[in-house]
């Protein structure tokens, strides 16, 4: 009878090791960084083209003065010199640079003469605040008008954008242990 109790308290000791070290009986909790993607906005400076400040203070029609020359030889004999002047109208435009900065405008004509129509473009470089004419001269000026056209700067605003960033972040998990674990690493 002996043997068969200490059999019986063998396998009781042996069942208990087991159910201690192999069967999950506590649970404990555990923190591991887990990955997620968010959206972060941002601001960048984006560049953009802005035409130069002007203003046309006067457009007029003027007056300019030709002159011509002209050789005449006869009979290879003697050479003859004529010279006379003519005063033939201008379509005028006065413009100003009123920006900051130097640039230049193009000013381009279109004029209406009895037997054709004349297209003409005059580029003035310009300073701030400074002004230039530019001029078109015709034989005979009828109907005219004018187009300027400025350089550009560059100029930059603030934009707002967003984008996808993966961020990590703590969270708390849970297993189950065995007893004999728990009391070696948890407790």
């Amino acid at each position: 009878m002996g043997k068969k109790i200490g059999i019986a308290v063998g396998i009781i000791i042996l069942v208990a090791a087991l159910v201690v070290c192999l069967i999950p009986l506590k649970t404990v909790a555990y923190t591991v960084m887990v990955d997620y993607q968010d959206t972060e906005t941002y601001y960048e400076d984006e560049p953009y083209q802005l035409p130069l400040d002007y203003e046309v203070t006067k457009s007029y029609v003027g007056q300019d003065t030709i002159t011509h020359e002209t050789s005449t030889v006869i009979g290879g004999i003697g050479e003859s010199h004529h010279t006379w002047e003519e005063t033939i109208p201008v379509a005028c435009v006065v413009v100003q640079n009123i920006d900051t900065i130097s640039g230049t405008f193009n000013v381009s004509f279109s004029v209406s003469e009895p037997l054709d129509e004349l297209f003409l473009h005059r580029t003035l470089s310009l300073d701030p605040n400074e002004a230039q004419t530019a001029e078109c001269p015709a034989y005979e000026l009828g109907d005219w008008n004018y187009e300027v056209t400025p350089s550009t700067k560059t100029e930059y605003k603030q934009v707002e954008k967003q984008r996808t960033v993966t961020k990590q972040r703590p969270e708390t998990r849970y297993k189950e242990v065995t007893l004999l674990d728990y009391l070696l690493h948890y407790y």
